[in-house]
């Protein structure tokens, strides 16, 4: 089968600008700082190089030539701020600009030959193809999804190819410009162009839907004040815990916290300041956490902790910690420092058949408003004289 160049050259660049139509469509109403848009400039840019390039004929064969490359890594760097910007990460000057100032000079009467300046020109592209693989992965801005993956594969696919042709244009396999090599080179790299300008956009969207998918489980999921999991989720996470702990006999002990006198710090400094109350809590809970434990906000003023594989002891050694660390550490609150206590419930112990999440919450809460009760500040249980006992143990420790 025989593919007609014109007709490949016609598909791809149109092809390239519908692809960076719609990419700009989906933009629009976006801020100008959008991945978006220097990402649909970037395809604008390189169908432009593929035009200069076929202008060789009518065209004085430098500026052609010039021309086309210097669109062609411009396309290369915008595609990089459009990753970094994906990322919201910095984006580098000299990376952006440096290489479209080198192509000056690979072009310049300073090179020995144009088959030198080919093959420095397509080593150069393979360098921005580098970059932009080492973004895809930069440990400081992750992205992750199959967007990635896309891209990834695309960029290192282009990223051979260009090598390869510097090579073949070194060792004499192919000569320099557009049409050397035949019509059956230049159609093999139109049909790669298609496939890698719509992998490209399709990797992009992918990142695009992922984040926003990504988002709105957070939204879902995680309340936004504090950054802990919200009522749904850390319900849905001791309801996990408790049929592990059902099926594997494992220990499982809640705690339910409330915030002592919280009504009155709204009273007294406004919702704002009950705001920072309850993110300074939050806070001191998950410093004093560890990695396997759970904790959400249960309630407006009501935290609630998961602790998988901890028996009633440990408990409340924990949340006496809590309690304590809560006390020592006031709530900043603009040139005040708002004293704050809380009156913690614990249920702990193995888990029965007949327990549910619900029957757990129950418990600790029977515990954390006997603590109410009691005078605040204080840690209750759902069986009496164990507390007495970790107290003393931990003022004699």
């Amino acid at each position: 089968m025989t593919l007609d160049v014109p007709t490949l050259f016609v598909v791809v660049t149109a092809v390239t600008l519908l692809m960076s139509f719609w990419i700009c469509l989906m933009a629009w109403g976006q801020p100008r700082g959008h991945e978006l848009w220097p990402l649909a400039l970037s395809l604008v840019a390189y169908a432009s190089s593929n035009v200069l390039f076929s202008l060789r004929q009518l065209l004085p064969e430098i500026v052609a030539v010039a021309a086309g490359n210097l669109a062609y890594s411009g396309s290369l760097s915008l595609m990089l701020v459009a990753i970094r910007r994906f990322q919201r990460g910095p984006v580098g000057r000299w990376q952006v600009t440096l290489p479209i100032v080198l192509v000056f000079v690979l072009l310049s009467p300073l090179m020995p030959s144009e088959e030198a300046s080919s093959v420095s020109i397509n080593i150069l592209c393979a360098g921005q193809m580098v970059l932009l693989l080492s973004a895809l992965y930069d440990r400081r801005y992750p992205i992750e999804g199959r967007g990635r993956i896309i891209l990834f594969s695309t960029y290192s696919g282009m990223t051979g190819v260009l090598l390869l042709r510097a090579y073949a244009v070194y060792s004499g396999l192919i000569g320099v410009g557009t049409a050397a090599g035949g019509a059956r080179w230049l159609a093999l790299v139109f049909v790669l162009a298609m496939c890698a300008v719509l992998s490209i956009a399709l990797g992009f969207v992918y990142m695009t839907m992922e984040r926003a998918e990504r988002l709105n489980y957070e939204m879902a999921m995680k309340d936004m004040l504090t950054g802990l999991a919200n009522r749904r989720a850390i319900s849905e996470d001791l309801a996990h815990a408790v049929a592990r702990a059902q099926r594997h006999g494992a220990l499982l002990s809640v705690l339910l916290i409330d915030i002592d006198h919280f009504k009155r710090v709204n009273d007294d400094y406004g919702h704002p300041a009950g705001d920072a109350v309850l993110r300074s809590v939050a806070q001191a809970l998950r410093e004093r956490l560890r990695a396997q434990d759970l904790v959400g906000r249960f309630g407006g003023e009501e935290f609630l902790v998961v602790l998988p594989d901890t028996g009633l002891e440990g408990a409340l050694v924990l949340a006496e910690a809590l309690r304590g660390d809560v006390e020592r550490t006031p709530a900043p609150w603009g040139a005040h420092h708002i004293a704050v206590t809380i009156s913690v419930g614990v249920r702990g112990g193995r888990v029965g058949g007949a327990d549910t999440r619900e029957s757990l919450v129950a418990a600790a809460d029977a515990a954390m408003y006997r603590a109410k009760e009691g005078g605040r500040n204080r840690v209750e249980h759902t069986a009496a004289g164990i507390l007495t006992e970790v107290r003393t143990a931990i003022q004699a420790g």
